[in-house]
């Protein structure tokens, strides 16, 4: 009797061991689920924020245009990645990066706003964005006669009147080193009316 308890509780205490020995195995051998989920939320790193929103950017530059400030390359040149008003890049270069942007200060009347690499830039959407950011609608389109310096054939170009100021959004196709094409947007910002533009003057 003694001995058939002893056995029992060996072959207890065996199947016991036996398991968890299973269940580490099945453990560790599980592979580790992922989120292959495409339309999972992604989180935005901390340096795509508010103070580079575009909107905000040119929203500014206007502003010291309009009261005839002199505009300063050391207060205004800028080069990084400039974001929409949800703190999204405005659009990802081929590499796969947030796509960065120059803010150039051509003198002290205009500016100059690009983007520096290639990518799935949509100047469309961006450029309606601006003009809603500033208060600027298809009613204040000039009309634009192309010369010779552009190409229409090869350059989009649109001229808007911003209550006084002139905004011009030039969009050419650009070839990336690896064959891959993609927009090119330039958007001038001055107080002088761009070559191409007639504007009205009071009798």
């Amino acid at each position: 009797m003694h001995k058939h308890v002893i056995r029992s509780r060996r072959f207890n205490f065996a199947l016991i061991c036996a398991s968890l020995v299973a269940l580490a195995v099945f453990s560790c051998g599980k592979p580790e689920k992922k989120n292959d989920n495409p339309g999972a939320v992604k989180t935005v790193p901390e340096y795509f924020h508010a103070d580079n929103d575009i909107a905000m950017t040119v929203r500014s530059l206007a502003d010291a245009l309009k009261v005839g400030e002199p505009l300063d390359s050391a207060e205004y040149d800028f080069e990084g990645v400039l974001t929409d008003g949800q703190g999204a890049p405005l659009y990802t270069d081929i590499q796969g990066s947030p796509g960065a942007w120059v803010v150039d200060v051509l003198d002290k009347n205009s500016v100059m706003i690009r983007n520096l690499y290639l990518g799935d830039l949509l100047p469309i959407d961006l450029q309606s964005y601006v003009l809603q950011s500033l208060r600027v609608s298809e009613s204040d389109r000039l009309e634009f006669t192309a010369h010779e310096a552009v190409d229409d054939d090869e350059t989009d170009i649109v001229v808007y009147d911003c209550d006084g100021i002139f905004l011009r959004f030039e969009v050419r196709a650009g070839i990336a080193p690896n064959g891959i094409e993609g927009p090119q947007l330039s958007i001038i910002m001055s107080s002088d009316p761009p070559v191409g533009v007639e504007t009205q003057t009071n009798a």
